[in-house]
């Protein structure tokens, strides 16, 4: 039988921030990542965790990308080269598997309310299905894989997903430091978010003091993204 994974992830909040600073928007992502199940990632993810191993770091630690750039807890005592060394590792495992992703994104400050928000996913949702229609329709099983962070957004997967194709499951009791992938698309949304930022000169310390070079960044991972959307 076979299957497709969808992996999920958010950044920011439905609720519009109470911020001062007009010049930085207020977005809220979603990112959807898309794994074929016939497609094994064993050996990959085994390389990837040899390669924490060799560098004194537990194999299954998490990769949470933005408290990685930020330099928050667990990665607090980190120095900067050995944080953008973990970033770049999960980026390249990303992209040597050639998972596609698609990401949503929405500047608060331009929606009126919070359904104005919902609706905005809904039919980006549906879109994303229909655009990719003989895509999504080879697969007997779909399986979203969602850690059910905001329950808001868990009754709206299943509100759009459910509405449009008939073979989805939702996973249960998904915890995104058991998936890489979870992982992976929490990077999609990271990446998203900082392209953002660039792209409308919107100046964030942690960002700039992790990415020295905006060209780099563009060069070594914007360049690579863009072209695993699906």
């Amino acid at each position: 039988m076979s299957e497709l994974g969808i992996f999920i992830d958010e950044s920011g909040f439905l609720e519009k921030d109470n911020i001062k600073n007009t010049a930085v928007r207020d977005l809220y992502i979603v990112s959807f990542l898309f794994h074929n199940k016939s497609l094994s990632i064993g050996d990959d993810i085994y390389a990837f965790e040899n390669y924490l191993i060799e560098n004194q770091f537990k194999s299954h630690l998490p990769i949470h990308t933005m408290p990685l750039i930020r330099k928050q807890k667990p990665y607090s005592e980190m120095d900067r080269e050995t944080r953008k060394k973990l970033f770049h590792h999960l980026f390249q495992f990303m992209r040597k598997l050639k998972i596609r992703h698609k990401t949503f994104v929405c500047d608060k400050k331009f929606c009126s309310n919070k359904q104005a928000i919902k609706q905005d996913l809904v039919a980006y949702i549906k879109q994303m299905i229909i655009d990719n229609y003989e895509y999504f329709k080879k697969f007997d099983e779909i399986v979203i894989y969602y850690d059910e962070g905001q329950d808001y957004l868990t009754k709206i997967l299943k509100s759009a997903f459910e509405h449009s194709l008939s073979n989805i499951r939702f996973k249960e009791n998904v915890c995104q430091e058991d998936y890489r992938l979870l992982q992976c698309a929490d990077l999609v949304c990271s990446i998203e978010l900082i392209i953002e930022r660039k792209e409308n000169n919107e100046r964030i310390k942690a960002i700039e003091d992790f990415f020295k070079s905006t060209n780099k960044f563009y060069k070594n991972y914007v360049k690579a993204y863009k072209e695993l959307e699906l």
